[in-house]
């Protein structure tokens, strides 16, 4: 699989995600009113694409390709994992814990993917 090309549609995912958040305040400054409310399960399912590209980095070659896009991906789930978290305990919406999960299940699984391309190096 080429972790390039799903590292794209993360940052493409995340894009859309980042502007999705920020459509309500700004419609809210337009208009005088919300004309959307806070997103819930479109962030969950952005926030899925998190885990494809740590998830397929499975040879040392493509470890290393993952190691191009790491700072990228591990700041769009740690922010995956925080809105999830903060929606789902403060504001009660349960499909945010999707959110959280895959945030969390990303990060584990790209911290697994740089130990493992640690220990093909020693």
């Amino acid at each position: 699989m080429n972790i390039a090309r799903w590292a794209l549609i993360f940052k493409l995912c995340l894009i859309a995600a980042l502007l999705r958040l920020l459509f309500p305040a700004m419609t809210d400054d337009l208009f005088d009113r919300k004309m959307l409310p806070f997103p819930t399960w479109e962030w969950s399912i952005f926030s899925l694409t998190s885990i494809i590209p740590a998830l397929l980095a499975r040879n040392p070659a493509q470890r290393e390709e993952l190691g191009d896009h790491i700072i990228i991906l591990r700041a769009g789930m740690v922010f995956y994992l925080a809105y999830g978290l903060i929606g789902a305990i403060f504001a009660g919406k349960l499909i945010l814990w999707v959110a959280a999960a895959a945030g969390s299940i990303g990060l584990l699984a790209l911290s697994f993917a740089y130990l493992k391309g640690r220990a093909v190096v020693r």
